[in-house]
């Protein structure tokens, strides 16, 4: 199954760096989405509450819920909840 992360950062942002190093330790594929090269997502941003990057999200759900030394492989696949996933338009049933 094709996981569609979107990962939302900045320009030499450090943080931003230690997930996706995380995220690519770790075997997941994310579309970056960087604010400062496409600021037309800081409203998305803004509507969600986020002050900071970076910002981590799976089918509109908001994943990193900790800090991102904090974050770990666990905290990603439990939010991910993939067992009760029913998928977008791929999915046909069973």
């Amino acid at each position: 199954m094709t996981i569609n992360l979107v990962l939302y950062t900045k320009t030499e942002c450090v943080f931003c760096e230690i997930m996706k190093t995380k995220l690519k330790d770790w075997g997941y594929y994310y579309n970056e989405v960087n604010l400062d090269k496409m600021p037309e997502n800081k409203q998305f941003m803004k509507q969600q509450g986020h002050k900071t990057v970076p910002q981590l999200y799976w089918n509109n759900i908001h994943l990193n819920k900790v800090s991102t030394n904090d974050f770990t492989k666990n905290h990603l696949e439990e939010a991910l909840n993939l067992d009760d996933y029913a998928g977008g338009v791929e999915y046909w049933g069973s």
